[in-house]
C-alpha cells in the first residue's frame, strides 16, 4: 500500500511540475500589483479557467492528499504506539528471572563449606 501511494505521489510531482511549467504568465502577479498599480491583476477577476489551470489545481489537490497519506504511514498513522527503547528495556526487566545471590559454594575437593572470617582477623 505505502509502495502504490508513493508511486503516485512521484507520478503527481512530475505531472504537477509539468503543469506549472507549461503555463504562461499572468500579467506579473503580485509584483506587477504591488508596484505596478495594476491591482485589476491581483484582485480582480480573472474570469474562466482554462484547462491546464484545473490540472493544476487537480494536481495541487492530489499532491497534498498523497503527502498526508504518507506521513500518516511513516509514523504508523496513530495504529500502534511506537514503544521507546526505555520502554522495551524495562519489559525485559520484568520479563527476566530475578537474579538471587547463591549461598557460599562448598569447595567440591575438601567436602566442606568455607568457614567465614572471625571478626579483627584481617590475614590475606
Amino acid at each position: 500500500m505505502y509502495a502504490a501511494v508513493l508511486v503516485i505521489h512521484l507520478l503527481v510531482c512530475i505531472g504537477l511540475i509539468a503543469t506549472v511549467l507549461v503555463q504562461s504568465g499572468k500579467g506579473g502577479g503580485l509584483a506587477g500589483g504591488a508596484f505596478g498599480g495594476a491591482t485589476q491583476t491581483v484582485f480582480g477577476g480573472r474570469g474562466a479557467t482554462d484547462f491546464i489551470t484545473r490540472a493544476t489545481i487537480g494536481l495541487g489537490v492530489t499532491f497534498f492528499i498523497t503527502s498526508l497519506a504518507l506521513a500518516l504511514m511513516t509514523s504508523n498513522g496513530g495504529l500502534r504506539p511506537a514503544k521507546s527503547l526505555i520502554q522495551e528495556q524495562a519489559k525485559k526487566a520484568q520479563t527476566a528471572a530475578p537474579q538471587v545471590p547463591s549461598a557460599p559454594v562448598a569447595n567440591p575437593a575438601s567436602g566442606a563449606a568455607p568457614k567465614p572470617a572471625a571478626p579483627g582477623n584481617t590475614t590475606r
